[in-house]
């Protein structure tokens, strides 16, 4: 008993000086707050409750462990289930839209030989081009690095599905050109069963060699982070533009009623946003649409009165 009682004397006289003092006199008194991870509670100390307090604080320290763990375990498993569903989505996307198959499944497949001319088929190619993925992006629904993969798949299923719907003469004459640009910028011919575009690892360097160029001409060094996501960005958007030379060539013509453009469009702006988003993503992607609607029928409405306020302004001094 003397020994347990020197031991906590000892540990007392350390832990909190004016105990011990209070110990001697036989009076209680409160330990100062102490900054730590875990302060001791403001209460009155004896020495029963110093032997009882050093029993607990192991298993304490334990308990608290375990919750850490228990907190860390839950948001790896959030995290881990996000990812999983969000890879779902996207397999789902590239299911329907993708693919050239998955395109020919949605919107159907033409005869061997064609059933469009090289209008429609410029067109109907506008009309499939990633820009409904580009809009997720700009109105911050999703990162450009997880949708860039997916607009560089859906481009190139999209060139094939348009050629696949193209008359034969127009399929010879685009294979003829294809030939040509590969000679010219690889310095061989596509092999029969290659693809003309280029792969994503030769997308990325072409990219990622453009944005460091236009950075050492303005002066300016982008970390490895910043380059890497500045090159996502600029496939996602670049899976969305077109050759304005063709596009001068091709829809100068009216472009027919052979296929139903708007409801294409429709169909995967509706899809792009059921598909790839959340439920609660998609609350806020049409909130988002409604406000953007009203802003472009407002500059709409404005338009319409200048011209209006212009063209009495023109008549009044006519007269």
């Amino acid at each position: 008993m003397k020994t347990g009682a020197a031991r906590r004397a000892v540990l007392v006289a350390i832990v909190c000086p004016p105990l011990a003092e209070s110990l001697q006199t036989g009076s209680s008194t409160r330990c100062a707050q102490r900054r730590s991870h875990r302060p001791f509670p403001t209460t009155t100390i004896t020495p029963h409750t110093i032997d009882a307090r050093i029993a607990e604080y192991p298993v304490l320290v334990h308990s608290k462990s375990n919750r850490s763990s228990e907190e860390l375990g839950r948001r790896e498993r959030k995290k881990r289930l996000e990812q999983i569903q969000k890879q779902r989505r996207r397999n789902r996307w590239v299911k329907r839209y993708g693919t050239v198959e998955a395109l020919k499944e949605t919107f159907g497949a033409g005869p061997p030989w064609g059933d469009l001319s090289p209008t429609q088929t410029r067109a109907l190619y506008h009309t499939l081009l990633p820009r409904s993925l580009l809009a997720l992006n700009e109105m911050g629904l999703v990162e450009a690095e997880d949708l860039a993969p997916l607009a560089y798949e859906a481009r190139i299923a999209a060139k094939e599905y348009a050629r696949s719907r193209c008359v034969w003469t127009g399929r010879v004459g685009v294979f003829l050109f294809d030939q040509y640009r590969s000679l010219r910028d690889r310095g061989r011919l596509i092999k029969p069963g290659d693809s003309s575009s280029m792969s994503w690892e030769e997308i990325w360097a072409k990219y990622e060699g453009q944005i460091i160029k236009e950075q050492l001409e303005k002066g300016k060094k982008l970390d490895e982070d910043e380059l890497m996501m500045q090159t996502y960005m600029r496939i996602l958007e670049r899976s969305c533009s077109t050759n304005q030379a063709f596009d001068s060539l091709f829809l100068k013509e009216d472009r027919g009623d052979n296929i139903n453009l708007t409801t294409i469009s429709s169909q995967l702006e509706s899809d792009v946003r059921a598909i790839l988003l959340s439920p609660s993503d998609v609350s806020k992607a049409e909130k988002k649409l409604k406000k953007l609607e009203k802003q472009r029928r407002k500059e709409q409405e404005k338009e319409a009165k200048l011209k209006t306020k212009a063209d009495k302004k023109k008549n009044k001094h006519a007269m």
